[in-house]
């Protein structure tokens, strides 16, 4: 048994991180690992950190989107390192939000991504001194949800984002960004449409380059515009997903939606407005379909993904690398890049409830266990307490051939 210590914090949106780890810990805990969740806000906070230091040994941390990562001792040490408790960073941004707690170095800390996609770009951009990994959310146990059997779904479908303005954005991005550097951005947007991050390192330094502009992927300016560019095309994709979904029986939840509501004549769409985290876990069970947008990203799926198969949820999202491999009895229920693609779906679930339901049930018996958040959360225990700090001075370089095989003595016997 370890004892696994989750940071949290109440300043998310939606509270959406503390829900997600309350989760993985309930899951740790199942594994019968001993799990404290901590509030790193609460007076009580330092005395409970502290109270780790005595069984350092067995002791793990994990937190999630950097909450709990850089914490610091009174002669400005890094927490974890001075406490030999190994931390495992797990996040769900792209890095180049805030690259510099992604190049932060010690052996007692661990990066790991939900998408696989971002540990990518960690490792080839930010130069990183030891491995990167990636834990897919996966599907939490069923029991979270509470789900209604199928023919007492309410034959809804839930959308659960924020809403935002591109054009409020572009006013932004023009009114603070050197004209230079805008030109390179907003043509960079054009050649992004439809593509993952993956794509986005190559198209920003070519387009840079036709500007006599030569960028270094992960520095500084490179990173200025990758995430604009990352946040222009999610908001992009959201508006133009949220005016396909105003035709059909969709509960909008999530704030920013306000003015496009009052300018959309909608009969079957109702604008919700922002819900918390476990408002939005114990009502998925509820709906027929839930749809999600992956961020921009093609080697995993979106949480709500992951979260509607749980509830036995039919999930409809934008189809990628991942879902066209592992989740091909979906594809009836995903869309491309396209209005139509979108509307094809959505009328395919409404027209066939049974046949949708079927194909989640199937889909989730075929993918749990081996992509569930507990399999994701044993695996980071794993590289924890085998990869990080004090496990991880016992990896070390193989000899190059058998032990003595070229000492001194047989080797000049063999010159001889």
């Amino acid at each position: 048994m370890t004892l696994i210590c989750i940071p949290t914090a109440n300043t998310t949106a939606y509270d959406s991180v503390r829900g997600i780890l309350a989760m993985a810990g309930a899951e740790l805990d199942r594994l019968g690992h001993e799990v404290q969740l901590l509030n790193i806000g609460a007076p009580d906070a330092t005395q409970r950190l502290n109270a780790l230091l005595p069984r350092h040994s067995e002791t793990v941390a994990i937190g999630m989107s950097g909450i709990g990562l850089e914490l610091y001792t009174s002669d400005h040490k890094l927490f974890w390192e001075a406490a030999q408790i190994p931390f495992f960073s797990w996040y769900c941004d792209h890095p180049s939000y805030f690259a510099r707690r992604h190049r932060i170095q010690s052996r007692y800390v661990v990066h790991g991504y939900v998408f696989p996609d971002h540990a990518a770009f960690n490792r080839d951009f930010l130069r990183p001194d030891s491995p990167v990994f990636a834990a897919h959310i996966g599907i939490p146990d069923p029991g979270f949800f509470h789900a209604a059997a199928p023919e007492n779904r309410n034959g809804r479908i839930l959308f659960a984002k924020s809403g935002w303005s591109t054009a409020e954005l572009e006013r932004k991005f023009r009114a603070t960004m050197p004209e230079k550097l805008a030109r390179i951005l907003f043509e960079a947007l054009e050649a992004a449409r439809g593509k993952s991050c993956g794509a986005f390192p190559e198209i920003l330094t070519a387009v840079a380059a036709d500007h006599l502009v030569y960028l270094t992927p992960g520095d500084t300016i490179f990173n200025a515009l990758l995430t604009r560019l990352d946040n222009y095309t999610r908001a992009q994709r959201t508006q133009e997903v949220g005016a396909v979904l105003a035709d059909y029986p969709v509960d909008f939840v999530g704030g920013g939606w306000s003015e496009f509501a009052e300018s959309t004549a909608t009969k079957t769409a109702r604008f919700l407005g922002p819900l918390p985290f476990d408002a939005v876990r114990a009502g998925l069970g509820s709906y027929l379909g839930a749809v999600s947008l992956n961020p921009n990203t093609d080697l995993s799926m979106h949480d709500r993904v992951f979260f509607s198969l749980g509830a036995g949820t039919v999930p409809i999202f934008d189809a990628n690398q991942f879902s066209r491999r592992h989740l091909p009895l979906l594809s009836r229920f995903s869309f491309d890049h396209d209005p139509d693609s979108l509307r094809a779906t959505v009328e395919t679930v409404l027209a066939d409830p049974a046949a949708a339901q079927a194909a989640t049930a199937a889909t989730f018996a075929a993918i749990y266990p081996s992509f569930s958040m507990r399999r994701s959360v044993e695996e980071i225990c794993e590289i924890l307490t085998q990869l990080a700090g004090a496990g991880a001075d016992r990896l070390l370089p193989a000899e190059p051939s058998p032990a003595g095989a070229w000492s001194a003595p047989q080797l000049a016997k063999a010159v001889a």
